[in-house]
């Protein structure tokens, strides 16, 4: 039973994989065709290979490179055609959403607590350590104002020396 029901939604996800491929490629086509131009005149302006211009614009994704490189001629040409290159690349996108996705990696538990600052906490701590060290570049220039007017005993002694020779 189970079996039976990977096979059908096996299934279903060709099909959507090949629709939505095959959606895209008659758009682009359309397109093209509306500006007329030929698939020589894209492929050579884009320099892209006339093969896979007709194998995109027919959905035929076995003559196509990896979906990256889909994407990116994809892309490239909406963009040649002046179209809306983020509505083709979601449509193009419908056919990476209906596969089956792996299953997500569990992330570990961090054990460390969070640390949310409160912004105005920053704010008063950094006021508090800016008067902080305003208070103690005060006291030094004060310390060094009442030095140079009340010199000390020694620098007494050692004047008067001086004086009296």
């Amino acid at each position: 039973m189970k079996k039976s029901e990977e096979r059908k939604s096996d299934t279903n996800q060709v099909a959507n994989k090949k629709s939505a491929l095959r959606t895209v490629g008659e758009f682009l086509r359309e397109a093209r065709q509306a500006r007329n131009l030929s698939v020589e005149d894209l492929s050579s302006s884009l320099r892209i290979g006339k093969e896979q211009l007709i194998a995109l614009e027919s959905g035929d994704e076995s003559a196509l490179p990896e979906e990256v490189f889909i994407r990116a001629m994809v892309r490239r040409i909406a963009e040649k055609l002046n179209l809306d290159t983020s509505f083709i690349l979601e449509e193009l996108n419908k056919k990476r959403n209906n596969e089956s996705k792996p299953s997500p990696v569990i992330k570990k538990k961090n054990t460390r607590k969070s640390r949310n600052f409160n912004p105005f906490s920053i704010v008063i701590l950094s006021g508090t350590l800016g008067l902080l060290a305003s208070i103690m570049l005060l006291k030094y220039i004060q310390k060094l104002q009442n030095d140079s007017i009340n010199p000390q005993r020694s620098d007494i002694f050692l004047l008067d020396k001086k004086i009296s020779s």
